[in-house]
């Protein structure tokens, strides 16, 4: 019963991250979007990492080591999440020259996001997996929150994706990321033992964490700065700041 709701949960957090994309398809000024996506989704990665990774991450080394050993886990296990992604952006071939052409840039960009998004969605689908056995109520409200910062992920993701590939590719690249939420929850369910010791839970989060500064520094940063449309940045930084606040409060 307890794996149903989770995988029912797992379904309404894909549903908000493909509203992103149906935001995208909707639009058409193209490059206002991949504008304002990405200063979204810059914004939403960074508060996403500094309110809630980084504390839950703490919170679950603080229950097996002492304060200065919790601190050194994060930082370390941060570095090494970034060095992951260096290396994997390094073996694509892309070192981020500007003479690119745009088309492989945001190619790129989808792709390191794509990583990011399918290890985020796993570790939030063991989470949840975890509070439906503490309370329904908190599941839902989890969901909720995980939903609000699933639109604008949603959104940059589709809008670079969508430069080089149709709609339908688009849609069905996303729902297939979507699905690593149902994968994290199976996995919990079935090997719930090998996540007892909250420090592994801590060390995937802060690998996360690592990753996400690696996309927000050397992927999406770039692209903010090259673009003249600073109304759509500032729009971007703001919704982004407003979504993730109210996240807080769930």
């Amino acid at each position: 019963m307890n794996l149903l709701i989770v995988l029912l949960l797992g379904i309404v957090s894909i549903f908000f991250l493909l509203i992103g994309t149906l935001i995208v398809f909707s639009l058409k000024n193209n490059k206002k979007i991949v504008t304002f996506s990405v200063s979204l989704g810059f914004i939403v990665l960074i508060l996403l990492g500094i309110f809630h990774l980084i504390p839950d991450a703490y919170s679950f080394f603080r229950s097996e080591c002492s304060k200065v050993s919790s601190i050194l886990y994060i930082i370390i296990v941060s570095l090494i999440g970034f060095i992951v992604v260096l290396i994997l952006d390094k073996f694509s071939g892309h070192h981020h020259e500007h003479e690119k052409k745009e088309s492989e840039h945001f190619k790129h960009i989808s792709l390191i996001t794509c990583i990011f998004l399918v290890v985020h969605n796993f570790i939030e689908g063991m989470t949840l997996y975890g509070t439906v056995l503490v309370s329904y109520d908190l599941a839902a409200m989890l969901t909720l929150g995980i939903g609000l910062h699933n639109i604008p992920l949603g959104l940059t993701l589709s809008s670079t994706y969508s430069k080089n590939h149709s709609k339908i590719q688009t849609f069905l690249f996303v729902t297939l990321i979507g699905l690593s939420y149902l994968v994290g929850a199976l996995i919990s369910y079935k090997f719930s033992y090998l996540l007892d010791r909250e420090v592994i839970m801590g060390i995937i989060l802060m690998i996360t964490f690592g990753m996400i500064m690696y996309i927000a520094i050397f992927e999406f940063l770039p692209v903010i700065k090259e673009s003249n449309l600073k109304s759509m940045k500032y729009l971007g930084f703001i919704v982004g700041i407003i979504t993730m606040v109210i996240t807080l409060f769930l």
